[in-house]
Formats: structure tokens, sequence, C-alpha cells
């Protein structure tokens, strides 16, 4: 009987992804929801192109630590700067420019970038850490 269960359940990789999906999915509903009750527009482009690269990056932190962790895992930390490094990278060229263009900052402009940059990291975090502890 237990076999029939284990056979059927998701792969952890599929899972991984399925999470990190569905998280990053309710934070960018809970975000728009927010941004209309403050009457802010609600499609904002620095807010997308936030959501994309942190999103993009994630998955890709996913998948290359699932093949790593496989192998070696001592690479796994070096990854995770890389890539954390990179969504800096992608800020300051894609999301910056838009931001400093009227030559203020706004409370919304901050938020587009550093919602999903924290949902996405601390995601990852726990990710990386679960992974890390079953070796």
């Amino acid at each position: 009987m237990t076999q029939i269960f284990t056979e059927n359940r998701m792969p952890k990789t599929a899972t991984s992804y399925l999470s990190f999906i569905g998280l990053s999915l309710v934070i960018f509903v809970v975000h728009v929801l927010v941004r209309g009750l403050l009457n802010i527009d609600i499609w904002s482009l620095i807010m997308l192109k936030s959501y994309a690269v942190n999103v993009g990056l994630g998955l890709v932190l996913i998948a290359a630590a699932n093949r790593l962790l496989e192998r070696q895992s001592t690479y796994v930390g070096w990854v995770f700067v890389a890539l954390s490094g990179l969504k800096f990278i992608m800020f300051f060229l894609l999301i910056w420019p838009e931001i400093k263009q009227d030559g203020v900052t706004s409370s919304a402009e901050f938020a587009s970038f550093f919602v999903p940059y924290l949902g996405c990291l601390l995601f990852e975090l726990r990710f990386l850490s679960k992974r890390l502890n079953a070796l």
C-alpha cells in the first residue's frame, strides 16, 4: 500500500518548481491588490520586469541546485552568490534607469523591486537550507 503512494508522488524537482511558481504568483497577486487598494497603477513596468528577473533567476537557481546536489554540493553556495549578484546586475541594467528617470524614487517603485526580490530570496534560502540539511 505504501508503494502505491510513493510511486504517485511528484519528484522533488517538480514540487520545488511548482512551489516556487505558486508562491511567486501569490506574492504577485497580493502585490497587485495592495497597489490597487492604495490607488497606485497596478501594472508597473518596473514591477513586471522585477518579477520576471527574480522568478526567472530563482528557477535557474532551483535547477542548478538540484543538478549540483546530485554530484557536487560544494558549488551550490557559489551558484547562489553568483545568481544573487546577477539579480543586482539585472536590477542596475533594466530597472534602475527607469526608477532614476524622473529623479525621485517613490515607495511604489522601491516596493516594485524589493517585494519580488525578498519573496524569491526567502524561498531560495529555505529551499537551499532544506536540501542541504537533507544531505
